[in-house]
């Protein structure tokens, strides 16, 4: 039968449900998926009591030709610490091997002479030959029985182009900047095996599609005035080099003054993209935090925080920034038991039995990460604070040109 190429594939055939799928709620999702046109699939994801979810599909099969291609799409099981945990409500997000080992079979069955696996599921590994890969996507792989002849990967924003267990692996990094390309053998040509490839796209090497370039260039015309509104002036870029950076600790410090908090703590999954040197519109805060998260008040003891911090802390590498808290730790202690010193804006340390107003956005307040923040406080409640709009202001109130804090924060005791 010859060689299937199927990133030469014009028609979108199917999707993956991802994470960010639900941060406009379950009602939302359902409308975008009966508008779409294609599958939007997640295999794994089963209501709490093992049911499979009506509305969300599983599988489908396309045919190109002569071929029947079997694809099934996965969510990553950190789905309901990676949303607002009120998103998900209901639902839960399975281990996706033994789900594709069960539908792999059921689709060969079908007639399926291929099947690919598409995946909101991710991981890193380097360019090099032999570079050693990690991650949910590859564990995933690991532990399949049944065969499968490709892994589409997201999530992670990650360029992967490996195999594992005989299965070649590919993410095209995010926001279009590349293409993954799979060259799937079948019949007579098996025995040759597949290619792949992970191509590097610039924007002007592509040309516009006039009819999705016209509604594109109308909203944008819409939304211009706002969009260029100048909110301050930034010396020098503020980008998100490393786990902690001077933007983070702004962002940190602009939720801390919006709440009248004692602490802030600002999750860096949060903060999207950098803040380029110059003219700071609205537009270009808007980039760094899109989601319209809206603040929280949480009143916690010392000891109280003391346990969300060793929470923060046992993460690799540490996800956050704080304000108002110099933090320390030992990432060689067991997790729960990292925290070397906590000291307070004042240069205190932190007491276990005084009370902190500590501010957060509704995605950490309400269960993001894992960290149940609301469930170690005295009390919380939401302050109707939109976190650009904190930052926003927090910007107007400081003297022109901006400089961003740039001490680091939470630091290992090797620093």
């Amino acid at each position: 039968m010859g060689r299937l190429v199927v990133a030469r594939v014009a028609l979108v055939a199917a999707a993956a449900l991802g994470n960010h799928e639900f941060d406009w709620g379950v009602d939302s999702l359902r409308a975008r998926m009966r508008q779409a046109r294609f599958g939007i699939l997640g295999a794994n994801v089963r209501y709490t009591d093992g049911r499979d979810v009506e509305w969300i599909r599983n599988d489908t099969i396309v045919t190109r030709g002569r071929t029947k291609i079997g694809i099934i799409g996965l969510s990553t099981v950190s789905t309901p610490t990676t949303t607002r945990a009120g998103n998900v409500v209901g639902l839960r997000f399975d281990d996706p091997a033994p789900i594709v080992d069960s539908i792999g079979r059921a689709l060969r069955r079908r007639g399926a002479d291929l099947v690919v696996v598409i995946a909101h599921a991710g991981g890193n590994c380097g360019r090099d030959p032999g570079a050693t890969c990690n991650g949910e996507i590859f564990d995933f792989a690991k532990k399949l029985t049944t065969r499968v002849d490709a892994i589409v990967s997201g999530h992670s924003h990650s360029f992967l182009n490996t195999t594992v267990n005989r299965i070649p692996i590919v993410q095209a990094r995010s926001t279009g900047r590349a293409i993954d390309v799979l060259d799937l053998p079948l019949g007579a040509a098996a025995t040759l095996g597949p290619r792949q490839d992970v191509r590097e796209l610039a924007a002007d090497t592509i040309k516009p599609l006039a009819s999705i370039d016209s509604i594109v260039q109308r909203a944008v015309a819409r939304v211009a005035p706002l969009v260029s509104r100048h909110v301050a002036t930034i010396p020098t870029r503020l980008g998100r080099d490393g786990p902690q950076y001077p933007l983070g600790n702004l962002i940190a410090d602009a939720q801390r003054w919006a709440g009248k908090g004692d602490i802030a703590i600002m999750n860096n999954g949060g903060i999207r993209t950098e803040l380029r040197a110059g003219d700071a519109t609205y537009g270009s805060l808007f980039e760094i935090q899109p989601f319209g998260n809206t603040l929280y008040s949480l009143t916690m003891t010392g000891a109280q925080l003391r346990g969300l911090i060793e929470a923060m802390l046992g993460k690799q590498p540490v996800n956050d920034h704080v304000s108002g808290l110099t933090i320390r730790y030992d990432p060689s202690k067991p997790r729960g038991s990292r925290i070397v010193s906590v000291t307070t804006a004042d240069g205190a340390p932190l007491s276990d039995a005084r009370s902190h107003n500590v501010i957060l956005n509704d995605f950490l307040a309400t269960g993001g990460e894992g960290y149940n923040a609301s469930g170690r406080a005295t009390a919380s409640r939401p302050l109707n604070i939109v976190d650009l709009d904190a930052f926003i202001d927090y910007l107007n109130s400081l003297p022109s040109p901006i400089t961003a804090p740039s001490e680091v924060r939470i630091a290992p005791i090797s620093q």
